[in-house]
């Protein structure tokens, strides 16, 4: 140290104090450091948090009914373009040659002919004989609706005299004829059809009654209607849903809509030729399943989607929707960066697109499972993908990302989701379902809901009735018209 200040040294005591003062300004600026440290540490866990936040808000937003499972009406403006796993068929498009056609054809026997007659020469403008025929006529027919009029049918219930006892018996009154003034069984079909199949709200019905028939009716009575419809195709109902229970096959679905202004759940259950809904106060739960009395009869192969509500019926196997795969490893392979980067949901997609056709294939030739070397061709490429997806997402405390929900999901259900492979039967996804409930998410659309539970149930079971009538390519109106008529269409035994 150089000398003080008129050259003598620091005292000791002078340089103790100085080691003292630097002590003490040391030991500051270790706390200052260590309150910069903690600080630091502090707001890089808050940008990784944001970070994290602010991915998951992009993948939220950039969801859609093709990346996830978001209906296709959420879509909006900004719906994307249709894709499909179908490759192309080398086919124009529209009708194919030798397909059944429905041009309009004539009749050999029309319910009435016109004759028309030239009333002068073409050639000199001479007055015409209709007599003086040269030549055979030229037909044209006009297929069209006649005029819609109220037709007003008296039933008289006659009063007949017993001639051995001498009692008085009245004839009994026709099905449906239940007061002196009463709607028949075309005009209940129609405004029950209205509603349920067409999603018309009831005072749009009212008006449809009025404009084109000259029927004056309330909304009450459209209600009213549409709860005798619901009546008489319950026996029908009943034995859908028997018949459902016992397919080789069924495919279950659920979705919410709006009942008194709350959220409620139904219920679908299908095949390809039967159709039944299930609404009540359970919501999603098993006990509103476990109502709905099909799953807890089931003995055949249950398709649907992961909700672990569908896992407590073990009496029935069980099959998950591919098709819900895709879109959510599409999402992930968007929105993922970890994902993106490896792969793993690309590929995924593309292994299930190769195992779809390979089944489609194998169907034609008669196959009714893919041969052995196929399926350890499938099952090892899945459980490689499957690896690389839990080693890409490992497991951190809390939350799980979806990605690895979903790599999870696929290596502890793998039985069910490749069981479209091993069994032709089972179909490739659920959409036999989705479809049942889509058209009443159209429903919820244009009429906001059902103001009462009792509403909603009427709906669906018409809905069920038509959508199974439909499957068998019979006309609905026909149909609903002979339930009411106490003759409603019955599923055979073999759905």
């Amino acid at each position: 140290m150089g000398q003080a200040l008129g050259g003598e040294r620091p005292s000791y005591d002078e340089l103790a104090a100085v080691v003292v003062g630097l002590t003490s300004r040391l030991d500051d600026l270790f706390a200052r450091v260590g309150g910069l440290e903690a600080d630091n540490a502090r707001l890089v866990a808050e940008s990784t948090a944001l970070r994290a936040e602010n991915a998951e808000l992009r993948r939220r937003l950039g969801l859609n009914s093709k990346n996830s499972s978001k209906p296709p009406s959420s879509d909006g403006v900004a719906k994307p373009p249709p894709t499909s796993m179908r490759t192309r068929s080398g086919r124009k498009a529209g009708k194919q040659p030798g397909a059944a056609g429905t041009a309009l054809a004539q009749v050999a026997v029309p319910d009435e002919s016109v004759s028309h007659f030239p009333a002068a020469c073409a050639g000199c403008g001479s007055g015409l004989d209709p007599a003086a025929l040269a030549g055979d006529p030229v037909i044209r027919q006009v297929f069209d609706v006649p005029q819609v009029r109220v037709r007003v049918t008296a039933h008289l219930l006659h009063i007949l005299a017993c001639t051995g006892c001498g009692g008085r018996t009245r004839a009994a009154a026709p099905v449906g004829v239940s007061a002196a003034a009463v709607y028949g069984p075309t005009v209940t079909m129609l405004a029950a059809y209205l509603s349920a199949q067409h999603h018309i709200p009831v005072a749009r019905v009212v008006e449809i009654l009025a404009d084109v028939a000259g029927i004056e009716v309330s909304p009450g009575w459209v209600v009213a209607a549409c709860a005798r419809m619901a009546d008489a195709v319950a026996p029908a109902n009943e034995a859908i849903k028997d018949a459902i229970t016992d397919a080789p096959v069924a495919h279950f679905d659920e979705t919410v809509t709006r009942v008194a202004g709350r959220n409620h759940w139904l219920h679908t259950a299908a095949t390809t030729r039967l159709t039944a809904y299930h609404i009540d106060e359970y919501g999603r739960s098993v006990a509103s399943i476990a109502a709905f009395g099909i799953l807890v009869r089931f003995t055949g192969v249950a398709v649907h989607d992961a909700y672990s509500g569908y896992d407590g019926f073990t009496a029935a196997a069980h099959a998950l929707c591919n098709a819900h795969i895709l879109r959510e490893a599409t999402g992930i392979g968007e929105y993922d960066p970890q994902a993106r980067a490896d792969g793993w949901a690309e590929d995924l997609v593309g292994l299930l697109g190769d195992a779809h056709r390979w089944v489609a294939g194998w169907r034609q030739q008669g196959w009714h499972s893919l041969p052995a070397f196929k399926l350890d061709d499938l099952s090892w490429r899945y459980d490689r993908i499957v690896e690389r997806a839990l080693a890409v997402h490992p497991p951190r405390s809390g939350k799980q990302i979806p990605a690895r929900n979903l790599a999870l999901r696929l290596r502890d259900r793998k039985t069910e989701f490749l069981r479209f492979a091993t069994d032709f039967s089972v179909a490739f996804s659920n959409n036999i379902a989705e479809q049942a409930v889509r058209m009443v998410k159209s429903k919820t659309r244009v009429s906001g809901g059902f103001r009462t539970l009792k509403g909603a149930q009427t709906f669906l079971a018409i809905r069920g009735y038509i959508s199974t009538i439909r499957k068998h390519g019979l006309r609905a109106a026909t149909e609903l018209r002979n339930a009411l008529l106490d003759n409603p269409w019955m599923p055979t035994a073999t759905p």
